[in-house]
């Protein structure tokens, strides 16, 4: 039966159910670890969201304290009447000789030293702990003055109206910290003008968030800074003026997906954008995500591994019931016997089949053996009652007489071979079915002594058995068919050296007889299926003296042990090699 296979895979039934399990397994395994990695994602940007917030705030708290000190250093100015008027003066003044026309004025009409308010300034400029890179002073009347710091020193510069809109920027400060109106000391109901106050944003938000990619841009949109953008500013940008909420998820068009915290200051009139692909947040976490990976892919394995012993041990049991059914299907039902059911199984479906089977096989066996036995059985009455029917007296005097006569010509051989006939002939009439090799070999010299007569010189034989395994009993009467076979297929009688070599010797747990000559040998293809009619043929009268009726009587016999092969010689003919255990007990004569 060739449907018995080696590995479960072998078998469509488990090879479907194990592909069917690994991808479910490899699905199932995949869902969870996107859940779980998606549950992490949503950790690690929640991180990413209060890292964000957590520096917003501190750049927030340190513009509070820059707010303060301008307002601070804004009342101050009120205090000082030479201050103010000064500050009267430039507000008003379109240019440098306009403002220092109207400080001459007021120096002319007073008699103390008159305040100038850019030299004021010098001191908060040049206080590092207040961080304000420049002071602007607007008005509709005088436009705009620049007070920056220069070295140590400061520097005065009036914008003319050609000029570009926010040319103050590139003073040092391009970050509005602050700004209050000045009022007239004299008319509180009227304004000089605004005071400005500039931070620089590199101060302030410089080295903040270096893990992420961020970006800080004004209420008008002029971008201030610009961390690891690589260009894909503009479109973030856009994405973001349609989108909803202070965070979520953007998707460039080239690009992974990229999570975004946004920060406005309403009191500073500006935005801080932080941004992060998932790839680098990933990346950032590459031992959480390989512990995660390393985990699944072990769960997996130990699920898959766990789903295949199992499967693998239904097949193995699965292959041992096809055994079986191939073994019956040979007649080998010790094989059957020999099996041995696993204990795993003995409670369940499968052990039940495979106990109902080998009971199966050893009921077969058994009745198989009863056919058998009836049949040889019935073969020997018919065998005896020829006997009966032959007188043996008559027989035996019919010998005599010719061998008498063969004396009397002096035909020497001819006497000596009808002496042995009539010997050979008495010895196996009277013999019962178990006798020992010996005597087995004994009965085969008779045969080949009459044989060698026969044919003269073309025939030599050489027969030897070790004395150790003379007396294992055996069947009466089997290695003379085989001797027949070689003068039947082998024996050449045209060659001038025909041999047959018959040796018994002992071997471990028994004695191994062959039977060798040098006749014709058998074609190599068909020796299987010599093999295969000698163990499994049919029970044909012509095949009784054939290997086939050899093997069954010999197998019958001895039961589990016999072996029985044949094949050719090296260097030529054929041979027969057979083993058969040592069999305690007495023959029976």
């Amino acid at each position: 039966m060739d449907r018995v296979r080696t590995i479960f895979l072998g078998y469509r039934i488990y090879r479907i159910k194990f592909i069917k399990i690994v991808g479910f397994v490899l699905l199932i395994t995949a869902m969870v670890f996107l859940g779980t990695l998606a549950f992490f994602v949503n950790i690690w940007t929640d991180d990413l969201r209060q890292q964000a917030q957590n520096v917003f705030m501190e750049r927030e708290r340190m513009l509070g304290n820059i707010r303060m000190w301008a307002l601070d250093y804004t009342d101050g100015m009120y205090e000082s009447t030479t201050l103010m008027e000064d500050a009267a003066a430039l507000f008003s003044s379109r240019d440098m000789e306009e403002y220092i026309q109207r400080r001459r004025e007021n120096s002319l009409g007073n008699k103390t030293q008159i305040g100038y308010l850019p030299v004021n300034i010098k001191k908060l400029l040049l206080d590092n702990q207040k961080q304000i890179a420049c002071v602007t002073l607007s008005s509709e009347i005088g436009g705009r003055k620049t007070i920056w710091k220069e070295f140590e020193d400061v520097r005065l510069e009036f914008e003319s109206t050609e000029k570009e809109e926010g040319a103050a920027f590139r003073k040092g400060g391009d970050m509005m910290a602050a700004s209050y109106p000045v009022r007239n000391v004299e008319h509180m109901d009227q304004t000089l003008g605004t005071l400005e106050f500039w931070v620089n944003s590199r101060d302030i938000y410089g080295g903040s968030m270096a893990s992420s990619d961020w970006m800080l841009w004004d209420e008008e949109g002029n971008q201030l800074l610009d961390y690891g953008f690589a260009g894909q500013g503009e479109e973030l940008l856009a994405q973001l003026k349609v989108k909803e909420g202070h965070s979520g998820w953007l998707y460039p068009e080239n690009g992974m997906p990229v999570y975004f915290i946004k920060q406005i200051s309403e009191e500073n009139r500006y935005s801080f954008l932080v941004v992060k692909d998932i790839g680098a947040l990933l990346s950032d976490n590459r031992h959480t995500v390989s512990v995660m990976i390393a985990a699944f892919f072990l769960v997996a394995l130990g699920v898959l591994v766990c789903y295949y012993g199992g499967i693998r041990s239904d097949a193995a049991f699965l292959s041992m019931i096809m055994e079986m059914l191939s073994a019956m299907e040979g007649g080998n039902f010790g094989r059957i016997q020999e099996m041995t059911l696993p204990s795993k199984h003995k409670g369940n479906e499968y052990g039940m089949i495979a106990a109902a089977l080998q009971d199966m096989g050893m009921k077969l066996k058994g009745y198989i053996e009863t056919e058998y036995i009836l049949k040889l059985k019935e073969q020997e009455s018919q065998m005896r009652a020829l006997q009966h029917q032959i007188n043996p007296h008559f027989l035996y005097n019919t010998l005599e007489m010719l061998r008498s006569k063969a004396l009397v010509h002096e035909d020497r051989d001819m006497a000596d071979a009808i002496a042995m006939l009539g010997s050979l002939y008495r010895a196996r009439m009277h013999k019962a079915d178990s006798i020992t090799l010996k005597e087995e070999f004994g009965f085969l010299e008779m045969y080949l002594k009459i044989m060698a007569l026969r044919f003269g010189n073309n025939f030599v034989y050489q027969i030897e058995l070790e004395k150790e395994i003379e007396e294992i009993p055996t069947v009466n009467f089997w290695l003379q068919p085989l001797a027949e076979n070689f003068f039947a297929h082998g024996f050449d009688q045209e060659s001038e050296y025909n041999l047959l070599i018959v040796n018994g010797y002992a071997k471990k747990g028994g004695a191994e007889i062959m039977i060798i000559d040098n006749g014709c040998s058998a074609d190599p293809s068909k020796l299987p299926d010599i093999r295969r009619n000698m163990i499994g043929g049919n029970d044909e009268a012509e095949a009784d003296i054939g290997l086939r009726n050899v093997y069954m009587r010999m197998n019958y016999f001895y039961g589990n042990g016999f072996k029985m092969d044949v094949g050719n010689n090296a260097e030529g003919g054929f041979r027969v090699t057979i083993f058969i255990p040592g069999k305690e007990g007495k023959c029976t004569h």
